[in-house]
């Protein structure tokens, strides 16, 4: 019983009121960041692209959950696209023949003068390893907030039940 009571007592010695805690922290925080850069330093070319990939792959995921996005403040498709490209330093056009289309054809559905499609979603899904339902999320998304902006224009007030409802009485 002696003998533990003596380990307990060596191996817990703790310090109560450090003279100056800051130098504590600082030393702490050294170790922490040499730490995190030894380990930067050993990630492998294909790890570094991963994770600049995964990086822009979440920022899509936070815009898609986000409700507060105004007309003039979402994010396009092209730009999400633009962010993987210059990870990847492909060009637009060798994508585009990659996925099987023309850089101009493409270009029209990133513009909004065709309607992107599951075809198009499932390319994008597989050419950078994410899920094509993001991409069709991502569209569906900046689709409603420009008709939620239409709506301030009265386009579409008359497509309401409750109106309907005072016409009948």
């Amino acid at each position: 019983m002696k003998s533990n009571k003596k380990l307990q007592e060596k191996d817990f010695k703790v310090e109560i009121g450090l003279d100056n805690p800051e130098d504590l922290l600082r030393e702490d925080a050294t170790k922490v960041d040499s730490f995190f850069q030894s380990h930067i330093a050993a990630r492998s070319p294909q790890r570094v692209i991963k994770n600049a990939l995964l990086a822009v792959q979440y920022k899509m995921e936070e815009y898609l959950e986000r409700d507060d996005i105004k007309a003039n403040k979402y994010i396009s498709l092209e730009d999400f696209l633009s962010e993987f490209l210059k990870i990847l330093n492909l060009s637009f056009k060798h994508f585009a023949i990659k996925i099987d289309t023309s850089d101009a054809n493409l270009k029209k559905y990133l513009k909004g003068d065709r309607k992107f499609n599951t075809e198009l979603a499932m390319k994008f899904g597989n050419f950078f390893h994410t899920n094509p339902e993001l991409w069709l999320r991502l569209y569906l998304k900046n689709e409603f907030i420009q008709l939620n902006a239409a709506k301030k224009d009265r386009k579409y007030a008359k497509y309401d039940y409750e109106k309907q409802l005072e016409l009948s009485k």
